[in-house]
């Protein structure tokens, strides 16, 4: 289980994205924050899931997804990822790992 901590600044995180016009569905947190490895010096890897992602993804949405994550919690590592590609695609295994250690966590 991800630390309230995490969630709170994931969630804050979403937030911030859907102001500045990325519409993101949710975030999943995988890698050490689920497994319960992380230190206080753990990155928090997350997969952006959105609409926004599928038709074509642009150097400018991935600049912001970081620049955010600056703002809102440095240690955000985002992955940008349409939403059908979250629920279709089978050859990314970042994708992969996530659907199975991941925890959703959701702006609402």
């Amino acid at each position: 289980m991800v630390d309230q901590s995490v969630v709170s600044s994931v969630k804050k995180y979403l937030c911030t994205l859907k102001e500045q016009g990325i519409d993101p569905c949710y975030a999943v947190v995988y890698g050490s924050q689920v497994r319960g490895l992380q230190s206080p010096l753990s990155d928090i890897d997350i997969l952006v899931v959105s609409p926004s992602f599928d038709t074509s993804l642009k150097r400018e949405h991935v600049n912001l997804l970081w620049r955010v994550a600056a703002r809102t919690d440095s240690r955000i590592e985002p992955i940008p990822v349409g939403r059908r590609q979250y629920e279709l695609d089978d050859s990314s295994a970042i994708i992969e790992i996530a659907r199975r250690e991941g925890e959703v966590i959701s702006f609402a």
